[in-house]
């Protein structure tokens, strides 16, 4: 058997992704069935492919494998980002965004110091080695936070729900100055060389002042164009993919060539979409583009977790110490909730909705995303031991808020909406 798959592995890779999108597709409705979880079905199959010697990359496999791994959870980032930006259906009442900006501004920050310290402290990690394990491990992965996001335009807009998703489209663009710190100062010979005015204005300033420039910008034109005389959504109708992909590369590739921050750009973009076209036809539309980054998104996430669990399969199983269990839970378990409950202790409704928010601060193919680009800008020492902490970090944040996520954001929210 193991003769006949190896024979033909392209085949079998096929068939594979195949049957992965297939179960993708009757995902919705296993959504509500208890201890169903579909990211860790692929995991395990994904895990199983390395068993029967079907190759695979891994981060340790040479500068192409680092660069493929980074581009692919990439692609999947910003159309999730674009996804979450259409998701959000609240205006631009600053008050309901005051959870997400306390979660940002506050929780995002202090939550990397104590992932960094956890590294440098608990895991032995060196300085740039453990302020990138905290920027890759603090923000909400916006991908694997579907199911905790609010449905999309038109549907209900719960506070928790809302709070989550703009956390997940904000802070993984907001996140990545502190990339460029441990990149920094992974080439830096001393603290004291390191430029730190240069980091702050350059880095954390302007990048990010870009990156909400160009996304404010395309979402303008984006809705000028697509509303216009020639436009899809008062003609046909009928290009949403189209659209949605040519908007979210245009956001992130202006962004990203004034060397600002992409993943801002894409979902600041999607998010002035709606607001430009709050005056016009634009319902139907939203909903149909929503759709369909959703259905890309999913795609994508299916050949992602198949690779991560492959990885796993490979490499990371038999490597994982019991001081990586203990970070990974702290992370999840201890850092995140405490930090996030408290930075949101005033602002987020009641105590039911602050917990939800605080506990489900899930972790997954941003933080892949994060380590394979800081690895292919600068040379880490111990970054081997990034990837065990944070793989493992993953998995388990698969495992517990995949398994509880639908079944704890939907307590009370009957009684919400009532």
């Amino acid at each position: 058997m193991d003769a006949l798959i190896l024979e033909n592995k392209t085949a079998f890779y096929y068939s594979l992704i195949g049957v992965a999108l297939l179960i993708m597709s009757i995902r919705p409705a296993l959504r509500h069935r208890r201890l169903i979880n579909i990211p860790i079905l692929y995991i395990v199959v994904g895990a199983v492919m390395t068993t029967i010697g079907l190759p695979i990359i891994t981060p340790s496999s040479g500068d192409l494998a680092i660069s493929i791994i980074e581009r692919v959870s990439e692609i999947i980032v910003i159309i999730s980002l674009a996804g979450a930006g259409l998701a959000i259906d609240v205006g631009t009442n600053w008050r309901r965004w005051i959870p997400s900006w306390c979660l940002i501004g506050i929780a995002m920050p202090l939550t990397i110091a104590a992932i960094f310290l956890l590294g440098w402290q608990v895991a032995g990690l060196g300085l740039a080695s453990s302020v990138l394990l905290g920027a890759a491990l603090a923000p909400t992965d916006p991908v694997l936070a579907r199911a905790v996001q609010v449905g999309g335009p038109g549907k209900k807009q719960d506070g928790a729900r809302v709070a989550l998703t703009s956390e997940a489209g904000l802070n993984d663009g907001l996140a990545f100055p502190f990339v460029w710190l441990a990149i920094g100062l992974a080439g830096a010979v001393s603290l004291s060389e390191f430029d730190w005015a240069q980091w702050f204005l350059y880095d954390a300033v302007y990048r990010t002042v870009i990156g909400i420039a160009v996304g404010v910008g395309c979402g303008w034109l984006i809705t000028k164009v697509l509303f216009g005389p020639l436009g899809d959504a008062t003609n046909e109708r009928g290009n949403p993919v189209i659209v949605l992909l040519s908007s979210t590369f245009i956001a992130y590739g202006f962004a990203e060539a004034l060397h600002g921050y992409g993943f801002l750009s894409v979902f600041v973009s999607a998010r002035a979409s709606l607001v430009f076209a709050q005056n016009t036809t634009a319902e139907p539309y939203e909903k149909m583009a929503h759709n369909s980054a959703d259905q890309i998104e999913a795609v994508l996430m299916a050949i992602l977790l198949l690779w991560f669990g492959a990885y796993i399969g490979a490499e990371l199983w038999h490597q994982w110490t019991w001081t990586d269990l203990a970070i990974a839970i702290a992370i999840l378990l201890i850092v995140r909730p405490v930090i996030a409950y408290l930075a949101m202790i005033r602002t987020c409704g009641n105590w039911r909705d602050r917990l939800k928010v605080s506990f489900f601060g899930i972790r997954g193919m941003g933080s892949i995303f994060y380590i394979a680009y800081a690895q292919t800008h600068a040379d880490f020492d111990g970054i081997n031991d990034v990837w065990r902490i944070a793989g493992l970090t993953i998995l388990l944040s698969i495992i517990i808020h995949g398994l509880l996520a639908e079944h704890l954001m939907e307590m009370g929210e009957g009684a919400e909406s009532s």
